[in-house]
């Protein structure tokens, strides 16, 4: 059964759904989003309202650089509601969790209370260890580099049927785990040195709640969101969501016609998914990342550089990705990709551009908008790099 079968019957099952919803209709927002005149603040909206035209239902866009800040929008954050996207409008930033969740990580090493190269035995049970080939030996510092090689439990059909069942269910390692036990090991072909694995990510959270007896994400609030004053990001799964998140849109028939699948909650909140955010917050974590340096160390940063090739142009480093390399700069950072939302943060160390956007249009299962949406970012990187 396809993911878009999956989908399709979801798009039905979950409209007798009892479950309280997580994303409720979206406010409209009054946005104060500070910006300067960037001189291509003409052509990155042009950019936004292209692909809006051809179908993305909301875009937000935040670029900086020695010119200064452009943050713009185009679309719909709730098209039910009529409700314009705006930049301060939270929108779900998927695996950009992983990268959170990775400084995190590099934060308790620092701290002494973990060491990357410690094998996942030491903090996770081997009643769980054994049901996962390839785990025997493996560290997290593998598991943040993706080059574990353990199956990914979100590409489990079983997966996307639990979630149909009970699409707004707070799910939780141990229960999300199940749906990897027993599978497949990946297997690497040349010149592949990894494969992208959201149980890898799901494993390090687990590390890091044995190792410090407290909740990863209260730690990713006390450690990260409340030092940056990231006052617009929320995780879900761990954290209530306000009713000003945009919703979460795909389109199941290829035909244009949006579902709204905002509530299919796809294991938010374990590690590799569930942050959201706005294009504002995202900037100011990247650029202290990467520019002011002053939430890792620079021997931390170092460490994360170290990359493997898991698909064309995409490198796995350790909690980070690099990507873009085809291109006249790289960008080191991480996408979001979910059944409705799809995210971009990178910073281009060459260029010095940090970028971060959000389309509340999902890009894991296929469809036309799906190279739209590829269409979207490759010209929104390359106006950047121009």
């Amino acid at each position: 059964m396809t993911i878009k079968k999956i989908l399709l019957a979801a798009a039905f099952l979950s409209l007798g759904a009892c479950q309280e919803a997580d994303v409720q209709a979206t406010e409209q927002i009054n946005c104060n989003a500070s910006t300067d005149v960037h001189p291509k603040s003409q052509a990155f909206q042009a950019i936004m309202d292209s692909y809006k035209k051809l179908g993305l239902p909301g875009i937000s866009v935040l670029v900086q650089d020695s010119s200064g800040s452009f943050i713009g929008s185009a679309g719909f954050a709730d098209i039910e509601e009529g409700v314009r996207f705006s930049p301060c409008h939270p929108s779900k930033a998927a695996s950009i969790t992983k990268l959170m969740v990775g400084v995190l990580t590099f934060q308790l090493q620092e701290e002494g209370l973990l060491d990357i190269d410690d094998p996942i035995s030491d903090y996770i049970d081997a009643d769980i260890l054994d049901k996962l080939n390839n785990a025997e030996g493996v560290t997290i510092r593998e598991c943040m580099n993706h080059t574990t090689g353990i199956f990914d439990l979100i590409t489990s059909n079983n997966f996307y049927l639990a979630v149909i069942n009970n699409p707004t269910k707070e799910w939780r390692q141990e229960e999300l785990l199940e749906f990897a036990y027993n599978q497949g090991a990946v297997e690497f072909e040349s010149p592949f040195t990894a494969s992208y694995s959201n149980t890898n990510t799901t494993l390090v959270s687990m590390c890091i709640e044995k190792a410090t007896g407290r909740d990863h994400g209260e730690l990713l609030r006390e450690k990260v969101i409340m030092p940056l004053g990231m006052n617009n990001t929320y995780y879900q799964g761990r954290e209530k969501l306000p009713n000003n998140v945009a919703q979460g849109y795909f389109d199941l028939h290829n035909n244009g016609t949006m579902v709204n699948v905002s509530n299919m909650i796809t294991g938010s909140g374990n590690g590799y998914g569930g942050i959201y955010s706005t294009v504002e917050d995202l900037n100011v974590f990247i650029r202290s990342l990467y520019v002011d340096k002053t939430i890792l160390s620079q021997s931390s940063l170092n460490e994360m550089e170290d990359f493997h090739l898991a698909r064309d142009n995409f490198y796995t480093g350790v909690g980070n990705i690099k990507k873009f390399t085809e291109k006249s700069d790289f960008g080191l950072g991480h996408t979001g990709r979910d059944l409705g939302y799809s995210a971009d943060l990178f910073y281009f160390p060459t260029a010095k551009v940090s970028m971060a956007f959000f389309v509340n249009y999902g890009t894991n299962g296929s469809s036309n908008l799906k190279e739209v949406f590829e269409d979207f970012e490759s010209d929104l990187v390359d106006e950047i790099l121009r």
